[in-house]
């Protein structure tokens, strides 16, 4: 069982997670059957590990009534780091949750041995600027404004903030803040996508005290 090493609380906008330092578990393999219900489609690009490791614990979060967002795995010169972000339908992933899940996921880590170094495991909620990694994401944020990053730069850029308005199974269309144009992304081109919360939306601006007072006299 992985050792929680560390426990971080969010700061504002952000989620929480637990992070445990592993090393490489038994090498053994047990085959474990997927759920029978509908497995949602990633359609975002994954590094080969990164796509092995969402293969193989998206079907347990979802029989314990969770939903795997993302899978992010870096390698690094001094060793690995894996996060697993986690949410909760309905009403959100707690820390509890994720106290919970954190030996869980930790003890099929160590029995399906994807990773072969020492790694630093970290299960996390998504936060409010949650990735977008599978189809239903996209979907279920149409109309919403999103950041994407492209492999390849278009008119200069690899980063796009604007509106999504359209999804397909093979692409997505955003109207872009900037030029106010619209422009379609395959999934094929982006490597990676989230939600862009706008703080500043419906803020509005005080009157100074002054001029209050000088309109009152």
């Amino acid at each position: 069982m992985a050792r929680i090493e560390s426990l971080f609380l969010p700061k504002a906008g952000e989620g929480c997670s637990l992070v445990s330092d592993k090393w490489a578990g038994a090498h053994f393999f047990v085959g474990v059957s997927g759920p029978s219900g509908y497995l949602s489609v990633i359609v975002l690009e994954l590094p080969p590990v990164a796509r092995k490791i969402a293969d193989l614990i998206e079907p347990h979060l979802e029989r314990q009534g969770y939903e795997l967002i993302s899978v992010e795995f870096k390698q690094g010169s001094r060793g690995a780091m894996l996060r697993l972000l986690v949410d909760k339908p309905g009403g959100g992933i707690s820390l509890n949750d994720l106290e919970r899940l954190s030996p869980v996921l930790s003890d099929l880590l160590d029995v399906y041995d994807p990773i072969e170094s020492r790694y630093l495991l970290e299960v996390a909620s998504p936060g409010i600027n949650r990735p977008l990694m599978k189809l239903e994401h996209f979907e279920a944020f149409v109309g919403q404004r999103i950041k994407i990053r492209t492999y390849q730069a278009r008119s200069g850029s690899k980063t796009f903030l604007g509106t999504l308005v359209g999804v397909t199974p093979a692409r997505i269309e955003l109207e872009d803040a900037a030029t106010g144009h619209r422009e379609a992304f395959t999934f094929r081109e982006i490597s990676s996508a989230h939600y862009e919360h706008d703080f500043d939306e419906g803020k509005q601006t005080r009157p100074a005290r002054n001029g209050a007072r000088a309109a009152h006299r």
